[in-house]
């Protein structure tokens, strides 16, 4: 069994040490594909160290323009295969409101996630609620459905960006 690891519970918004940051994430991610009998290939880490690098969630055409082809053509399936391997292992986060992938900074095994999209700059924070997902369980097994994910969306503004909102509507 693996032993549980804490994310770092700063704020994408709050300083921290980004380098350590992405560093840990990628550490967490090479462990959980060798737990696994997994992979991370070069292109699946290069995949996760460009949602990695901003906090922000990003689409697959914005990852296929960023990403680092190394004179190689383009070829968008590897970056939609890496994507969908990262999702497998809940090592990223789709989200569906912009169609786009968002690094996990959740280091758990499994977990579910509330993810806050900030609409205004991108950002995607992402938070854990206990109670929240044992009341889905709860709903789920009432009903007879099983859960693999437990993923909510709330889209809204960031505290710099709401601070910025407040400021215009002053």
């Amino acid at each position: 069994m693996m032993p549980e690891m804490t994310a770092v519970s700063s704020s994408p918004t709050s300083p921290h040490d980004h380098q350590s940051c992405i560093s840990d994430a990628l550490a967490h991610a090479e462990t959980i594909c060798q737990n696994r009998n997994k992979r991370l290939t070069e292109n699946r880490r290069a995949v996760l160290k460009l949602l990695l690098d901003s906090h922000c969630a990003l689409g697959a055409y914005e990852i296929l323009r960023r990403f680092d082809w190394g004179g190689r053509a383009r070829a968008p399936v590897q970056v939609y295969r890496a994507l969908e391997f990262l999702e497998s292992m809940g090592l990223v986060h789709r989200v569906a409101s912009s169609n786009a992938y968002a690094a996990c900074y959740r280091f758990a095994e499994r977990h579910g996630a509330v993810l806050f999209v900030c609409k205004a700059c991108g950002i995607v924070m992402e938070r854990e609620e206990i109670k929240l997902g044992s009341m889905m369980d709860k709903l789920a097994q009432q009903s007879g459905f099983t859960i693999h994910t437990r993923l909510l969306e709330a889209v809204g503004h960031c505290p710099d960006c709401a601070e910025g909102t407040e400021d215009a509507a002053a």
